[in-house]
């Protein structure tokens, strides 16, 4: 399990700041993701060291490949989703060739249906670069009201059930789609479709969203099993 206590006084003083809604807090939790995100790093790679082939993976919000390939590079299979049709477009150019990626052109989400991608203000400029910022939930000055589109979602328990042995590791970096699909696993409690996930969570680009990332957080380090990581990158 991944251990992401306070290693020190610092770490211990900005974990009191971190729910604070002001300056103090956003530097608190601009200091501790840095240290964090190396934890997470470190983690990650000692994951992927142990997966081969027999592996199930999935990459949710796949965008241009960087986690789909160093993923499949190992011999696990590697379920990615990306909703952006342009940008699935370079994902199949780069990783679609690969025996073992299986690629889904489709947003994950806590309900299946139809839902609103939008893009980037500045995506049209660089597609590559932006597209990562592509979201069917923030809709704040950061995106082009006029340049967005409908995409398929799937239910994030449905992509789960959908597989006949434990999925060994999942990343979850879909745009602010996290926290509700995270909710809906904890609150469901059916935790028996995986073995680790990590995600991100975007407390910096919605800072209201903090105490609900910290009441994961803390259900999360309540687990034996999974390992729930939400201090991915």
């Amino acid at each position: 399990m991944s251990d992401y206590r306070p290693a020190n006084p610092l770490q211990w003083l900005l974990t009191k700041a971190e729910p604070w809604q002001n300056a103090i807090g956003r530097s608190a939790r601009r200091k501790l993701m840095r240290r964090y995100k190396k934890r997470a790093e470190a983690d990650y790679r000692r994951i992927r060291a142990a997966l081969g082939p027999g592996d199930i993976c999935l990459d949710l919000g796949a965008n241009v490949s960087e986690v789909t390939a160093d993923l499949a590079a190992t011999g696990a299979l590697v379920h990615a989703y990306e909703p952006d049709p342009e940008t699935f477009a370079k994902l199949q150019a780069k990783v679609g060739h690969l025996p073992n990626v299986v690629l889904h052109q489709a947003a994950v989400g806590a309900k299946p249906g139809t839902v609103h991608l939008r893009r980037e203000r500045h995506y049209a400029t660089d597609p590559t670069k932006y597209s990562v910022g592509s979201s069917v939930v923030f809709d704040d000055a950061r995106m082009d009201q006029t340049n967005s589109v409908d995409v398929r979602q799937v239910a994030f328990a449905d992509v789960l059930a959908g597989f006949d042995r434990k999925v060994a590791f999942i990343k979850m970096d879909i745009e602010g789609s996290e926290l509700a699909d995270l909710a809906d696993l904890f609150a469901r409690g059916d935790f028996s479709g995986f073995e680790r996930l990590y995600a991100e969570t975007r407390q910096h680009l919605r800072p209201a969203d903090m105490p609900e990332i910290l009441r994961l957080r803390k259900a999360a380090a309540a687990l034996h099993t999974p390992d729930i990581n939400l201090y991915w990158r």
